[in-house]
């Protein structure tokens, strides 16, 4: 099978196995009480930290976010926590041919990116959710979910493109050495 031997169907279909399985472990009802709820209620307990200084009216309940006056709350739920989205860019990373100590820094990197906007993304829609209903369920589920998606293709682009850099000049600094 030539098309196997090929680079970028060998970084596809490892891609796809981690991928697989790294959902396959998110789905198990173990994962998701073990990481993906108390991972979203610290998510959402961060929003209030962040929000403290300059706003005293949020409080975290669960994984509930709300105005103390109740005009206004949102409720992060698993799709909503950006979980797939750093396990997709994970996987991206983890599986692209580099030293797997770059890997490793740009899967964290990556992930704590996705999150810093996550929390951004929580935080607008707790303020959008005071206002119309319409405007809110367009930006939860049409502009955010574009950004987030958005954001990591963007970081893994970034990282790739990085990682092309970094090579050429170990290539670089090797010829050097042997000059």
């Amino acid at each position: 099978m030539k098309v196997l031997k090929n680079p970028a169907v060998q970084y596809l279909l490892m891609f796809g196995l981690v991928t697989l399985g790294l959902f396959s472990v998110l789905a198990t009802p173990w994962a998701t009480k073990m990481f993906v709820q108390p991972f979203t209620q610290g998510l959402v307990h961060v929003c209030v930290i962040l929000l403290a200084p300059f706003d005293g009216r949020v409080e975290a309940v669960g994984d509930i976010l709300r105005f103390t006056d109740g005009r206004g709350a949102v409720r992060v739920l698993s799709g909503c926590n950006a979980v797939e989205v750093c396990a997709l860019l994970v996987a991206a990373i983890i599986t692209f041919p580099a030293k797997f100590k770059y890997c490793l820094i740009g899967a964290v990197a990556g992930v704590v990116a996705l999150q810093a906007v996550n929390l951004l993304r929580i935080i607008s829609l707790l303020y959008l959710s005071r206002g119309s209903a319409e405007v809110f369920e367009f930006f939860h589920h049409y502009v955010w979910d574009a950004m987030i998606g958005l954001e990591g293709l963007l970081v893994f682009l970034l990282w790739a493109r990085w990682q092309g850099r970094r090579a050429d000049a170990d290539k670089a600094r090797a010829e050097a050495d042997k000059a």
